[in-house]
Parts: structure tokens; C-alpha cells; sequence
């Protein structure tokens, strides 16, 4: 089969470090440019993976033989430059978010479909091994009727600069950055049903204006219920990404992953090893991301974390940070939509 032809936008750390050396791994990618305002630093990055070209805007990849884009650059200008790329007519991954608000994001899910275009968000943390794991579980209906579910990312202190270029960029932190993240998990394992109503506090301990933790609880239409909490300040030893989920026969736990069973004759415990470190686990997320990218381009699979999926979870994200401002429920606009 043909290589898919494509460029990369945005040359920072995540492009360097995780999408470059992943994307030149891959026998199905020919990577024919690098593209960052940032001409100095796309000539240098382009050398040092052995990339052609160099250029340092979207309009200047025109003239280029591309037929897909993977978008890595900086959160504010992701809505921008995607619209662009889709009026190019190329397929786009972009690293998430889409856009800052549901409504840039809908815009741009309804021009990718006007124009034909291949659109995916990253969210790589569906490809966690765990994660497929734990869905499959779910979906096989394992655990019985799943019920009740918790998650989190907890990291440490990102410090006052990165909080004030948050707030000079959107004015948003945790429930922003990593939140979203811990929503469209919750999302991605409750796809069977829909969210009716959310509730959430905020706290603002290094920051007056640009929170560092977040609180929360989804409310789903068949009575389903998630709780999720993202930090930047919790007095904390480590690191920590997790999901719990509970159901009537059993449960299922990340980080490390294990499925708890009610059996005749007592509980049962599968707890597979564990393969490789947190980074090595990190990695290969990263890259079984962006081999569905590619295989979604070529038709050998459906597209996942969708446009459309976007624009749904930024609409949760919206009444999270709603609902802390009022101090109450609210609902989910848009919530006749089922989560696939």
C-alpha cells in the first residue's frame, strides 16, 4: 500500500520527542515536512529527523506533495490551523484540544465533513493496553450493568509561570488541561448511554483566576454516576492516573490494571504483569494512536476520537466550569446524543 505522504505542524517538545521518532518508525508514513512559525527551529528539527522540507506556515505546505497533517502545536492556535488544513483537503490529526470551546470545535467537525477530510483528536489514552482492556471488559459485559466509576490525574505543582501563561492563553487550568482527558475516558467506557447533568468545584491555590484542582461528578441518563478529580497542588508522593469502575458482577481497576469478579465460590482476582515501565506504557499509547491515524487514512479502520466526540466533550467541560461558578447541577446541553 502506498505511504501516506504528511506533514507535522508545530516542532515543540511533544513533536520531538513523542510524534517524530514514532512517525519516522513507521513503514506506512512518508514524513515530507516540518512546519513551525519558527523557521530557525523547523530547519533544525527537519535535519535532525531527516525530513526534506521545512517551512513556516500552512499556506506554504500548499505547494508541497502531502496528503495528511499531524497538528502538534500550541493549544491556542490548534482551531486555526486545523480550518486550515481541511481547506487544503488534507486528512488531520491534531493533538487535543480541537479547539477552546464547543462551538470553534463544531465548526470545524462540520467543515471536515463538507470537505471530506479525516479528522482525529488525540486522546491517547485510549490506546493504553489497560484502557483497551478495561473497555473490552465493559463492553463484554463482564462486570454486569457498570454502575459507578472513578478516575483521576493527579500531577505535581506546575509552577506560577506555567500557571500565568495559562491565564494569559484562556484563562482555564486543570479541569481544562487534564480534565478533558479524564472526561473522554469517562465517555469512551460509558458510550452506551448519555450525560444528563454535572456538578463541580473548583479551588484556586496558587492562582487567583486559573484553577489547580478540580473536583466533579457526571451524571448519565441511565443513573450511571462518575466522579473525577485532576490536580496540580494535592500534597501527593507521585504521579497519578487511575480508573475505577464498578459494576454489579464485578470491577475493574487502572493503574496497574485488575478485574475483581463475584464468583459461587468467592471473589476472583486477574491481575495480569504489568509490561514495561509508565513511560514505555506512555509510548506505546502514543504510537498505537498514530498507527490508527494512519491505517484511518489508508480504510483499513474507522476514524476514533472524532470531531464530534470533541465538540461533546468540550460541552461537558463547559458545564463542569458553569457549575462551579453557580455552585450547582447543571445540565449538558446537546445530551439527546449518544456517546460512541
Amino acid at each position: 500500500m502506498k505511504k501516506v505522504a504528511l506533514a507535522l505542524v508545530g516542532a515543540g517538545n511533544i513533536a520531538q520527542s513523542i510524534h517524530l521518532p514514532i512517525l519516522r518508525r513507521l513503514p506506512s508514513v512518508e514524513l515530507v515536512a516540518i512546519c513551525d512559525r519558527n523557521y530557525s527551529k523547523a530547519r533544525a528539527v527537519a535535519e535532525r529527523f531527516d525530513v526534506p522540507y521545512a517551512v513556516r506556515s500552512v499556506e506554504e505546505l500548499r505547494s508541497l506533495p502531502i496528503a495528511a497533517v499531524d497538528v502538534c502545536s500550541s493549544t491556542s492556535t490548534h482551531a486555526e490551523l486545523v480550518s486550515a488544513c481541511i481547506e487544503a483537503g488534507w486528512d488531520t490529526f491534531v493533538e487535543r484540544p480541537l479547539a477552546l470551546t464547543s462551538d470553534e470545535a463544531a465548526l470545524l467537525a462540520a467543515k471536515a465533513r463538507r470537505q471530506g477530510v479525516k479528522l482525529m483528536v488525540g486522546m491517547n489514552h485510549r490506546f493504553r493496553s489497560d484502557v483497551v482492556l478495561m473497555k473490552n471488559y465493559i463492553e463484554q459485559q463482564q462486570l454486569g450493568h457498570v454502575y459507578y466509576a472513578k478516575a483521576g490525574w493527579l500531577k505535581p505543582f506546575m509552577g506560577d509561570n506555567r500557571l500565568q501563561m495559562l491565564a494569559m492563553q484562556h484563562g482555564r487550568g486543570v479541569l481544562f488541561e487534564l480534565g478533558l482527558v479524564i472526561v473522554d475516558l469517562l465517555l469512551y467506557l460509558f458510550r452506551s448511554t448519555t450525560v444528563r447533568s454535572v456538578s463541580a468545584s473548583l479551588f484556586y491555590n496558587a492562582h487567583p483566576t486559573v484553577e489547580d484542582v478540580a473536583i466533579a461528578t457526571i451524571n448519565f441518563a441511565d443513573g450511571s454516576v462518575a466522579s473525577l478529580e485532576t490536580s496540580w497542588s494535592l500534597v501527593r508522593p507521585e504521579d497519578l492516573f487511575y480508573c475505577n469502575v464498578y459494576g454489579r458482577n464485578g470491577s475493574a481497576f487502572i493503574n496497574p490494571f485488575k478485574v475483581v469478579r463475584q464468583r459461587e465460590s468467592g471473589v476472583s482476582i486477574i491481575a495480569p504483569p504489568q509490561r514495561g515501565s509508565n513511560v514505555e506504557a506512555y509510548t506505546r499509547a502514543y504510537e498505537a494512536e498514530l498507527k490508527h491515524f494512519i491505517a484511518g487514512i489508508q480504510g483499513l479502520v474507522p476514524i476514533i476520537s472524532t470531531a464530534d466526540e470533541a465538540v461533546e466533550r468540550m460541552r461537558v467541560i463547559e458545564s463542569l466550569y458553569q457549575s462551579a461558578l453557580q455552585q450547582t447541577e447543571v445540565q449538558v446541553p446537546g445530551d439527546d446524543c449518544v456517546y460512541a
